[in-house]
């Protein structure tokens, strides 16, 4: 069965708008270029507020506080042991976060019996609440 030209410029057409938009998910990185690579986390970065008010920050995400310079990103939960709604648990648990507060890996905890504070670059952060998934942490930063 022989295709005809129009079939075949449509089906160039479809692997061209494929190949674009693979390129767009991954940054636009081409091997030698400059562009970030596959799989590459891209943070969001959105301006906070000022330091020394609380803040909400999701999972993945960056800040910069308005009244300064410093970037803080939530990067992950490395480990979650907190007692979920509707379980019985002796204790409470912990959640460990990773930050980055002015360019420097800091952590937070969210059991007062570990330091729910963490200080870098000048700045000092602390850790008000963590949701229950783990999604949005509650944090406040001060200059030291």
């Amino acid at each position: 069965m022989k295709m005809s030209v129009i079939t075949k410029l449509l089906v160039a057409a479809g692997v061209l708008v494929a190949m674009t938009a693979c390129a767009k998910a991954d940054g636009g990185a081409t091997p030698g270029g400059s562009g970030p690579g596959p799989g590459t986390p891209q943070p969001t970065v959105q301006t906070g507020p000022p330091l020394d008010q609380e803040f909400d920050i999701e999972r993945g995400k960056s800040t910069v506080l308005s009244n300064s310079d410093v970037l803080v990103a939530f990067r992950e939960v490395s480990q979650d042991s907190r007692c979920k709604p509707g379980q019985a648990c002796v204790w409470e648990g912990d959640a460990t976060l990773e930050l980055t507060l002015a360019g420097s890996a800091v952590q937070v905890h969210t059991n007062k019996q570990f330091p729910m504070t963490a200080e870098a670059g000048g700045y000092k952060v602390s850790l008000v609440k963590l949701d229950v998934p783990g999604v949005v942490a509650t944090l406040v930063v001060h200059k030291v």
